[in-house]
């Protein structure tokens, strides 16, 4: 330990002593000292961590020629908390997974958003297929991970600090031949497979110079990811070869590497990856030599090292950088070693597509800090009501539904007197069960027309509670028996009608039906070729519909049913008999399974409803299949 060095500690030693001694209550103001001895902090795998990055240096760069940055900037007011990886190498899981949580604070839609390392470590390896003999990755294969099958929140599958031993698994022994799921904690639970999935933008290479990360941070106001090789005296790390400095562990600093640094890192080659945060023009480091000590110019002067960007680290908050100015876990790293040493990638602000507010789970469906009732959304929900008293054409006797019976299942009805026709109407529904994608409900009139409401929709999801509209239903008699039939097709789960209510919108004269309307009439074909969408092909295939009558199109309805494990690899596009053509699904949907869908289009309005009518569906990136079961075609014509 050189002189300065052990005088400083020993002045931190007695004054820490004097304070202890003290009379109670006066502060203790002696700055916080942390031992790198004591810290964890794990690396990566250096050739996983830059595997397939460009070279930084000729990548263009983000910011314009005349462009002025302030001296000083920084985005910690949108980040997450500071976490931990534990014992695990797996800090650009951890780095990518902070520019994530980053990207959703700036969004704004979400409180607090905290996503599973622990799954998109999985993704990473299982998914995207990156790295799967070892535990590292980074930025580009986690981002890809993310962008197309999307990660779940914390709680769906949380991280564990430890990697597997064989005590999880006896083929976990550290060998080079253990099986992925050594590196990845084993397989996400179910629960945590079908949990809600949040996804990002794609990512992109930054450069790494100066000016076009803080270009990235100041313009966009976003957060840069940088894996770099790792050198241990520069980062003060408990494993290095040449002396550290307590210090500048304690206040997160991080000095471009001496020659000797650079050459003793590297017969241990290592990595590290982080998130960029912020920047200091004016901040002015001492430089250390291979002995740890300052080193000095021809006069005496310490030579120093200007300009640091500011990084939020994963390394917990009790050791590194807890004297940060932006909190434990904060450090900053000079910006002569990101621009020799490290490779950057960022993204856009999500776009989220959020699912509807259900009105009765107790869960923030759509994130808007309002649950069920709360929420404006469910302000009409029969949830949100009371049960419709008797006599307000209602019927609120508990009816049982049978277990896997699609032949009887369970009828509760309701007599109208009003002698009308339906113009339309509502029907409000409470039907307790435990899985309601097994149910298929019904409304029949008087005469017997029968429409389904709900028909095997939901998945696990639990109970139905809401309105459907009965539009289906217009035109047939209002007077006599009302029916609600609900019919379980599957075993194990189980449930019941607990009541349901009428809101019938009538007229004393009798409307026309939909097809006997003079002014138009639909036309309809059916093809159900089950074709093999080919991969990676802009082509795709083509499927037609031949219409044989004439008449001038109103307007189309175009039902598809597409098995596909990436939807938004998936075009879809329809050309009418005169060749025009018109998208209807432009890969939107993401990592989404199967797309299953109705389009409406009007934008053929005049044309001729007569001759052949092709549908061409296209594969357009890698890895994820499908097969175009059937399509339906309808056309309305004037």
């Amino acid at each position: 330990m050189n002189k300065n060095r052990f005088m400083l500690l020993v002045v931190a030693l007695l004054m820490g002593a004097l304070v202890a001694c003290g009379d109670e209550g006066v502060a203790d103001n002696t700055p916080q000292v942390a031992n790198p001895e004591d810290s964890e902090a794990p690396l990566s795998d250096l050739d996983s961590l830059i595997d397939g990055a460009p070279d930084s240096s000729k990548l263009p760069s983000e910011a314009k020629a005349d462009q002025i940055f302030p001296g000083k900037f920084d985005l910690v007011e949108l980040q997450s908390p500071v976490k931990s990886q534990g014992s695990r190498g797996v800090c650009s899981i951890f780095s990518t997974a902070a520019l994530m949580e980053h990207l959703y604070i700036k969004e704004g839609t979400l409180a607090n958003p905290d996503f599973s390392e622990q799954y998109l470590q999985w993704s990473a390896k299982f998914e995207v297929g990156s790295f799967p003999n070892t535990s590292g990755s980074n930025a580009n294969s986690n981002l890809r991970a993310i962008n197309r099958f999307g990660i779940v929140d914390e709680q769906a599958w949380p991280y564990e600090s430890q990697p597997w031993k064989s005590g999880d698994d006896e083929r976990c022994n550290g060998e080079d031949d253990q099986p992925t799921v050594c590196y990845t904690n084993g397989e996400p639970p179910e629960s945590a497979k079908e949990s809600k999935r949040w996804f990002l933008p794609r990512g992109r290479f930054v450069s790494s110079r100066v000016r076009s990360i803080k270009a990235v941070m100041h313009s966009k106001r976003t957060a840069v990811v940088s894996g770099m090789t790792f050198f241990y005296q520069s980062w003060n790390h408990r494993r290095s070869k040449l002396p550290v400095n307590s210090e500048y562990w304690s206040e997160g600093y991080v000095l471009p590497p001496n020659d000797k640094d650079r050459e003793v890192s590297l017969e241990k080659r290592a990595g590290h990856s982080i998130l960029l945060v912020g920047w200091d023009d004016n901040l002015e480091v001492a430089l250390v030599d291979e002995n740890g000590d300052t080193i000095k110019d021809e006069n005496g002067e310490e030579v120093t090292t200007k300009g640091f960007f500011m990084f939020k680290n994963s390394w917990g908050t009790s050791g590194f950088g807890i004297r940060h100015e932006a909190g434990a876990g904060y450090g900053w790293i000079s910006y002569e070693y990101i621009e020799e040493f490290a490779n950057s990638m960022t993204a856009d602000i999500p776009s989220l597509d959020l699912d509807p507010e259900v009105c009765d789970d107790g869960i923030d469906n759509n994130f808007d800090r309002q649950a069920d009732c709360e929420d404006p959304q469910c302000a009409d929900s029969p949830a949100c009501q009371p049960v419709p008293a008797e006599g307000d054409l209602s019927n609120n006797t508990l009816v049982e539904i049978p277990d896997n019976d699609i032949v009887v299942g369970a009828s509760s009805t309701i007599e109208v007197e009003e002698d009308a026709f339906l113009l339309g109407g509502e029907v409000d529904v409470v039907i307790s069960h435990t899985f309601i994608g097994d149910l298929a409900v019904s409304v029949i009139a008087p005469d017997g027309t029968e429409t389904f409401i709900h028909k095997n929709e939901g998945n696990a999801q639990d109970d139905i509670k809401r309105s459907f509209d009965l539009s289906e239903l217009a035109g047939v008699a209002t007077k006599g028996t009302w029916t609600l039939r609900v019919i379980d097709s599957a075993a194990q789960d189980t449930g019941a009608i607990e009541g349901w209510a009428l809101k019938l919108d009538t007229t004393d004269e009798q409307p026309n039906n939909p097809g006997d309307d003079e002014d138009t009439d639909n036309l309809e074909g059916v093809s159900e070729p089950g074709a093999e969408i080919p991969d990676d092909n802009s082509t795709g295939i083509t499927d037609s519909i031949s219409i044989g009558a004439t008449g001038t199109v109103d307007s189309i309805n175009v039902s598809v049913d597409i098995a596909h494990t990436f939807i938004g690899d998936l075009s879809v596009a329809l050309t009418s008999p005169s060749g025009k053509t018109i998208i209807l699904h432009d890969q939107e949907g993401g990592g989404e399974d199967n797309l299953v869908k109705d389009f409406t289009v009007e934008d053929f309005a005049g044309e001729q409803a007569q001759g052949d009518w092709i549908l061409q569906v296209s594969d357009n990136a890698r890895e994820d299949v499908g097969v175009l079961n059937a399509w339906i075609l309808e056309v309305t014509v004037q």
